[in-house]
């Protein structure tokens, strides 16, 4: 198992992971990533500044996500309370191949990243979710991420559109 940042090699399995994870979405009557968001631009992007990271194992790409360091502008204004207000990372963008679900993939590009997120001097995480997107919810319970609350996405496609908001304490607050 390796995590690693993403190459721009990766962009089309990144975008056959997307593309995938949209149908399964929509199948399921989940409206998320359902208006254009994340494409083929974004991962690219993702993918030139340095943010994109993904999962492989010594058959395939399983996984990916985007560590954000810069604060996220959706997460200025919630209704509810983040744990604290220090500098956090923000994870966007996860996801893991279909064919690859429930085997503890999410588990471990949080693990991952969460690490990777230590190393660069954030003591916490930030993440966000569609109100019905619950197999991503259980994925972050089980990784011990606290509900915080609800945030509406500023900018881009889905501007505007509510998110439940949450957020991990990796090391004991200090301030």
């Amino acid at each position: 198992m390796k995590f690693r940042k993403a190459i721009t090699e990766d962009l089309k399995t990144l975008t056959e992971l997307v593309d995938s994870a949209v149908a399964a979405m929509k199948a399921d009557g989940i409206d998320q990533w359902q208006k254009g968001y994340p494409n083929k631009e974004i991962l690219a992007e993702d993918i030139r500044r340095g943010s994109m990271y993904v999962l492989e194992t010594e058959e395939e790409l399983v996984g990916m996500l985007n560590l954000q360091q810069e604060p996220e502008p959706s997460y200025r204004r919630i209704d509810g309370a983040w744990l604290n207000d220090l500098p956090y990372a923000s994870f966007h963008r996860v996801c893991v191949a279909s064919s690859q679900r429930g085997k503890g993939y999410a588990g471990i590009l949080f693990r991952e990243a969460e690490a990777l997120s230590l190393s660069l001097g954030f003591s916490s995480v930030r993440i966000d979710t569609h109100p019905d997107n619950r197999a991503m919810q259980q994925a972050l319970s089980k990784g011990g991420y606290v509900p915080c609350g609800t945030i509406h996405l500023v900018g881009g496609a889905e501007n505007g559109d509510p998110r439940l908001a949450y957020q991990k304490q990796l090391v004991p607050a200090i301030g």
